[in-house]
Parts: structure tokens; sequence; C-alpha cells
């Protein structure tokens, strides 16, 4: 869904006092779930000197917010009618192409500044296999492909320990002309 900036800084507020301090409680939550490659200074993402995370990271706090089910349900959401205190309601819709297109993938987050590029943090699922998939750094197109192909590969070409499998061959290579 959208994630507007200001909403972010909001509740950043609300939560902890301040940005300053709710960055705090972020880096915390980070290093205790094992990101040690981050640093945040805001809530929302946006560039700011002293702010970075890896792929690595962002995947290890991408699986605890999986964890939680109210935010599973909700970035699995095509679209979500919002409602207002007064009555009226908004439709918001998903951002995220990748869940539209591919029928195993069940959410995660877009996201893209200047300085990052086109990012997704993307998840699946199929029995007995979840996989969490971030892409960094890409273009606008390139960001669907890239994380749909990632998808796909993760939760079929792997074994169970996280190996890649090895396909028996079945046919003979032919050049063609």
């Amino acid at each position: 869904m959208k994630s507007p900036n200001d909403v972010a800084r909001c509740l950043a507020r609300d939560n902890a006092g301040s940005v300053e301090a709710f960055a705090e409680v972020m880096n915390r939550r980070a290093h205790e779930l094992g990101a040690t490659h981050s640093h945040f200074v805001n809530p929302n993402g946006l560039p700011i000197p002293g702010q970075y995370s890896s792929a690595r990271d962002l995947s290890i706090i991408a699986r605890a917010a999986y964890a939680n089910s109210t935010i599973r349900s909700i970035v699995c959401l095509p679209q979500l009618v919002f409602r207002y205190a007064n009555g009226r309601t908004r439709e918001l819709e998903n951002t995220n192409k990748v869940l539209k297109r591919l029928p195993y993938c069940n959410g995660m987050k877009t996201g893209y500044t200047e300085a990052a590029g086109h990012c997704l943090i993307c998840s699946g699922a199929r029995p007995g296999r979840d996989i969490i998939v971030v892409v960094l750094g890409d273009s606008k197109a390139g960001v669907w492909r890239d994380a749909s192909a990632l998808l796909s590969w993760g939760l079929w070409s792997l074994n169970n320990n996280g190996t890649p499998s090895r396909p028996s061959l079945t046919g003979v290579a032919e050049h063609v002309h």
C-alpha cells in the first residue's frame, strides 16, 4: 500500500516521542535481529547522511515483519479501502506489481529514491517454503523482472537446506542456425 513519508514521521513521534528516539529504537531492534550492517536515522527510508542498510539486513528485518500475521495480512492485499473518520472512503492500490503477476507472491514493500533506485522486498510462499527476496538499486522495469525471477528461483530451485537443486539433464543441446 502507499506509505506516505509524513505518516511514518508522525507514527515515529507518537511511538517514541521524536523521530530521533524512534530511530534509536529501530537501530536497537535491527541489531537484536542480527541486522548489523544498517543504521537508521529516520523511519521512512529517505536518504539522509548516516543512514544505510544492506540487502541482507533488509531481508532479516523483513523476515521479522513477515512473522507478524497482521503485517502479512496487509502486505498481500492488492488493494485496500481506507475509511476516513467522516465516512469518506478511498481505495488504495498496492504498488507491488509482482503481487499482481505471480499467484505465489504474498507481499511486501516497494521503494524508490534517486539515491537507491527502484527497490523491492518481495515475499512468496508455496507449501513448505516461504521466501523473501530483496532487490535494490534496480531500474523501473527491472525491479519487477528481477524480483519475479529471484522469487521463482528461490521457491522452486532451492532444496530445503537453501542449496541449489541440481536437475538431471533430460535432453541434448543443439546449435540452431
